[in-house]
């Protein structure tokens, strides 16, 4: 592949699949609550003593300082952060799976007194990040990740209707890059049909792509010979010996018939 001058995203990430580990920790408002409850079911007779109170009272204290503390040194190590990449542990809200992920931290904030980090379109917290990456350990990939979120021509290997294993040239957006045995592929598509193309095969850069991102129309003939029309995004090209096919919500449509509905 030809040297390409590229522009560096700021939301590159690198997948690998992680358990999620369970919190254990008590904050100073279960401490607070805890005691307030012992106080309020102690046996009247025969009542806390002041120095048993006292003693519980100056842990509170200790433990609201070491929070404070550490809440500022969390502060100054997330902002510490800002520009440099990082791997985190992130799960996904809908489907619960968790990963490691690999991303350059745009920003922090503060969210109802949480030190939060943006990386890319994620936000996650300071706990959460495993470590801070050397960026000269990921630099022989930087091609690679530079490439997220640009629309590229790459190819794979596929089998064709006879069982016999052609190229097909793949054209799509980057979603991510995945590493598969310390070589980097392009995970290509919208996220819901994905296609992975070894980064030594990619082709071209596509600065204006035509149809990749955009609602699309087409007719298309099912199984059973009868014919119907599908509309979608559409995620991604596949150009074949046999023809350019668009793949839209689940269907290859033939790309001469193929109407824009809505463009980007």
């Amino acid at each position: 592949m030809s040297n390409v001058n590229l522009v560096t995203s700021d939301s590159d990430y690198l997948k690998v699949s992680n358990d999620k580990a369970p919190k254990q920790e008590m904050d100073k408002n279960a401490f607070m609550n805890l005691l307030v409850t012992q106080m309020k079911y102690q046996d009247p007779l025969n009542p806390m003593d002041n120095q048993q109170m006292m003693a519980q009272l100056a842990q509170f204290s200790a433990l609201e300082q070491m929070t404070n503390v550490a809440m500022t040194v969390e502060k100054q190590l997330a902002n510490g952060m800002i520009g440099k990449h990082v791997s985190y542990q992130y799960t996904d809200s809908e489907t619960g799976k968790t990963e490691y992920l690999i991303g350059k931290v745009d920003y922090v904030k503060m969210n109802s007194g949480e030190t939060l980090l943006g990386i890319g379109d994620k936000e996650i917290k300071v706990k959460d990040v495993k470590q801070v990456v050397d960026s000269s350990s990921i630099q022989t990939n930087t091609s690679a990740f530079e490439l997220i979120g640009k629309t590229v021509q790459g190819v794979i290997k596929q089998k064709n209707a006879q069982g016999v294993e052609e190229d097909i040239v793949i054209e799509g957006e980057v979603l991510s890059i995945k590493m598969v045995k310390e070589a980097p592929y392009l995970v290509i598509g919208t996220g819901t049909k994905q296609v992975e193309v070894d980064f030594n095969r990619v082709q071209n850069i596509v600065d204006k792509p035509t149809l990749t991102g955009r609602i699309v129309s087409g007719e298309v003939t099912d199984s059973e010979g009868v014919k119907k029309t599908v509309t979608g995004l559409a995620e991604y090209i596949k150009i074949t010996k046999e023809g350019t096919y668009v793949y839209v919500e689940g269907q290859f449509i033939d790309f001469k018939n193929i109407e824009v509905v809505k463009d980007k």
